[in-house]
C-alpha cells in the first residue's frame, strides 16, 4: 500500500463507497467479517443469534455500504449498512457492545474509521463506534479454537482493519 496523492483519502472524495472489511490481529492472521447466520432444524434464523458482526474465514467478507457522516482530525466518521440481503440494516452497537445488523432499531450512531495507511482500493485503519470505544474481537471459545470471533466495543482483544473498496 501506498499514501500518495492519487489513493489518499478516497474514501473522503467517494462520498459513499461499497466495501469489505477484514479483522487483523496483532500476529497479521486475516478474517473476513460477515453477519452470522443461526438456524434451527428447519432452516429459520435463530432469532437474537443472528446478524451479528463477526470475524471468521468460514464466509468471505460481506458487502456493505459506508456513508461518509462527518469528519474530524484524522477521523473520518461513516453510517455503515448492509448490502445484497442485508440492504435494509444499518450496522449498530448492543447494550452489550457487539456490533450487529438492525432492522427495526434506530440506528443513529456512526462509526469512525482512523486512517493508518492508504491504498489505491484499500484503507488500513482502525475503527472505533461513535464514543471513541476501539472495536475489539471477543470469542466465547479459547482464541487459538475459536471458528469466529464477535466484534465488540466493550472487550475482546484490539485489533486492526483492512477495509478494500469494491466496484459499484
Amino acid at each position: 500500500m501506498t499514501d500518495t496523492p492519487e489513493t489518499s483519502n478516497w474514501a473522503l472524495n467517494a462520498q459513499v463507497f461499497l466495501g469489505r472489511i477484514h479483522a487483523i490481529d496483532p500476529s497479521g492472521r486475516r478474517r473476513a467479517l460477515y453477519p452470522s447466520l443461526f438456524t434451527d432444524a428447519e432452516g429459520a434464523n435463530i432469532g437474537g443469534q443472528s446478524d451479528w458482526l463477526v470475524a471468521g474465514n468460514e464466509q468471505p467478507a460481506c458487502v456493505m455500504r459506508f456513508l461518509l457522516h462527518s469528519t474530524t482530525p484524522n477521523r473520518l466518521n461513516f453510517m455503515i449498512m448492509g448490502n445484497a440481503e442485508h440492504q435494509d440494516k444499518k450496522l449498530g452497537v448492543s447494550r452489550n457492545g457487539y456490533l450487529g445488523f438492525y432492522r427495526y432499531a434506530s440506528v443513529v450512531d456512526y462509526f469512525k474509521l482512523e486512517p493508518l495507511q492508504w491504498g489505491q482500493d484499500s484503507l488500513l485503519c482502525r475503527w472505533r463506534d461513535h464514543l471513541g470505544h476501539q472495536v475489539k474481537a471477543r470469542s466465547e471459545a479459547p482464541e487459538a479454537s475459536a471458528r469466529f470471533s464477535y466484534m465488540n466495543v466493550q472487550m475482546g482483544n484490539p485489533l486492526t482493519f483492512l477495509i478494500e473498496r469494491v466496484a459499484q
